[in-house]
């Protein structure tokens, strides 16, 4: 038997300098949850 990597692996998000464009999104006050994440956005 040949002995393989463990696939549970969880990677981290990619670093903010490993994309080529970031754009600030203004969203309404109802877009989001009272913990900050945006939720049923329609644009």
């Amino acid at each position: 038997m040949s002995e393989q990597a463990p696939t549970s692996a969880k990677l981290g998000p990619d670093a903010r300098a490993s994309y080529r464009a970031l754009r600030p999104i203004t969203t309404r006050w109802m877009d989001n949850d009272v913990y900050g994440h945006v939720n049923n956005v329609v644009y």
